[in-house]
């Protein structure tokens, strides 16, 4: 029998006693070890640069003072490019998540979830490098990567509509750019669905990412997150 492997993670969240609350539940279930504690994002970035052994994954919030989760995800990508982190956090805005998505994040966690989901994303991303929140599509990404069964044909349309789906546009002005209607839009939603094993444009846009069809725009997602700055300040 396979021994599971101990997952070193690092966690980054300036609230206190939430933080140390998850940790405390998810290190009870075993497996996993949260070996570094920050703050907030600065505060990781600095304990991460000294630290001798750099963890599995990087766990973080999104709100944080002196630099928030888009800022701190930015910053790990350029320092260290294979980092896997996990977005846990409070906010369920969908252009938040897709953003997150879009920036190479492995996986996105809502606080008011089950501890028990926090270790199965963990696990997931530790051992395939990402994690989806619905069973099926999360099957349906293992069979994939592991050369069991191959992506399914899709039209240029399809393919079109996809590379959307990582992006801030709403329906309406994906319509604009494909230069077709809403209605036209929902129905390659709908069939990309179908063939992906997932329920919505979040994971149209997990696939998209994870399978290659988008790469990660850098110019992009830095005007994104001064954006982001400016209308937090």
């Amino acid at each position: 029998m396979r021994e599971t492997p101990n997952i070193n993670v690092a966690y980054a969240d300036d609230h206190i006693a939430v933080r140390k609350g998850i940790v405390t539940f998810i290190e009870k279930f075993g497996g996993i070890t949260v070996n570094i504690e920050a703050d907030h994002g600065k505060d990781l970035i600095k304990q991460l640069e000294k630290a001798p052994k750099k963890p599995d994954i990087v766990m973080l919030d999104i709100h944080m003072p002196y630099m928030d989760g888009f800022e701190t995800v930015s910053l790990l990508k350029k320092k260290w490019i294979d980092v896997k982190i996990l977005v846990l956090t409070a906010y369920e805005t969908e252009v938040y998540l897709i953003q997150m998505i879009n920036m190479g994040v492995n996986g996105y966690l809502l606080k008011s979830c089950h501890p028990q989901t926090i270790k199965t994303a963990l696990e997931s991303i530790h051992e395939y490098d990402v994690y989806y929140t619905d069973a099926t599509e999360e099957h349906f990404f293992k069979k994939v990567q592991r050369g069991e069964i191959k992506l399914p044909h899709f039209t240029d349309r399809e393919l079109e509509y996809l590379k959307f789906c990582p992006t801030d546009l709403n329906y309406n002005q994906i319509a604009a750019k494909m230069g077709t209607t809403v209605k036209a839009v929902d129905g390659y939603a709908a069939r990309l669905c179908e063939k992906l094993y997932v329920k919505g444009r979040i994971g149209l846009a997990m696939c998209a990412i994870h399978f290659g069809f988008v790469k990660v725009d850098m110019k992009e997602q830095n005007k994104f997150i001064l954006n982001h700055k400016k209308y937090r300040s």
